[in-house]
């Protein structure tokens, strides 16, 4: 769950049971101030610190609507955002948000508390006017930077899309990318069955538009499923379409797209971008590739090698006539589908 800046709507509206949340205190050290955002599976609020250092947290807490489920529910829930905050608390990079603090709601649901970074979805960051080469690529460099340490850990993230991370307008290159979501992230394993548990066909885990082709179908998911993501972004925020483009864009023909054998990209971001190297379009092909096999042996690779080959281009920061109008085209297309 991405958090947005307070200028933005949230896209669940707020449980009665939630909006009355705020302005109860946990451990006597966090005061819920208003509610961020909501999800299926937690709430997420600014609150203000008691002690310490002054200012604003974000506190993530499970959803009440797990009180009214099965217990054995109840506690996998909670030990999925226990273990979401402990994965949070080990890493280094500063893609992650710091974990500042946790514990428990007076009726059992565990929260964590971490730094606030507020700002617009990358979604939404790189929709609002034209990004210089050098910021999409820079962007792309710190998720691989934080997705890689991810991996190295063990783990793989499986919901990397532009809804997921923000993008707060301070940090040592400028824009910096910052995620507070590991609620989908599962241990890697090169056993078939280890992600069939509990799978869903009709609701697999992730986001589709952005899902890699073994994620969808149940298979193996490792590192280089978190990299056909990052690749699907790129490609988007290059192109202005989806790489992942049908007619409809409904979750259901997503997935029937992502399980069948036509090529990802259907149009190769070459076509789109003629302006670009032909290497950025082969950089971003490999990274979208149906075989993970065939993809970057690692998603810093892709990184590296897609800023390598932008940094090759001409382009100036200030798009043509023609991008433009191309972007618009292609922006209205993809807005109908939506």
């Amino acid at each position: 769950m991405a958090l947005q800046s307070s200028g933005n709507s949230v896209a669940t509206p707020p449980r009665a049971s939630v909006a009355a949340a705020t302005g109860t205190v946990l451990d006597g050290e966090y005061e819920l101030v208003a509610l961020l955002g909501s999800g299926s599976h937690a709430d997420v609020f600014s609150a203000r610190k008691r002690s310490g250092e002054p200012g604003l947290v974000a506190v993530k807490i499970l959803s009440p609507l797990y009180l009214s489920l099965p217990e054995g529910d109840f506690r996998k829930a909670s030990a999925g955002l226990r273990r979401e905050g402990e994965l949070l608390s080990s890493l280094t990079s500063a893609c992650f948000v710091r974990i500042v603090g946790a514990g428990e709601t007076p009726d059992r649901r565990p929260y964590i508390a971490m730094d606030l970074a507020e700002g617009p979805t990358l979604g939404a960051w790189l929709q609002s006017g034209e990004r210089p080469l050098r910021q999409v690529a820079e962007v792309i460099r710190q998720w691989a930077h934080g997705l890689g340490e991810l991996h190295r850990l063990g783990w793989v993230h499986r919901d990397v899309s532009p809804a997921n991370s923000v993008v707060v307008a301070r940090g040592p290159h400028g824009s910096q990318l910052r995620s507070y979501d590991l609620g989908t992230a599962s241990q890697i394993s090169d056993r078939a069955d280890r992600f069939r548990v509990g799978f869903d066909r009709d609701r697999p885990a992730g986001t589709p538009a952005y899902m890699s082709p073994e994620q969808a179908t149940g298979g193996v998911v490792t590192g280089r499923a978190d990299q056909f993501s990052l690749a699907a972004i790129a490609y988007e925020a290059l192109a202005g379409r989806r790489a992942i483009a049908i007619e409809s864009a409904r979750a259901a023909q997503v997935l029937a797209f992502l399980r069948g054998g036509e090529p990802i990209p259907a149009v190769p971001l070459a076509e789109l971008r003629p302006d670009l190297p032909a290497a950025v379009s082969d950089v971003v092909g490999q990274a979208l590739q149906r075989d993970p096999a065939r993809r970057f042996a690692t998603v810093e690779s892709f990184a590296n090698a897609l800023a390598e080959a932008l940094a090759a281009t001409q382009v100036s920061g200030t798009a043509s006539l023609w991008q433009r109008l191309t972007r618009r085209f292609t922006g209205a297309l993809n807005k109908g589908n939506s």
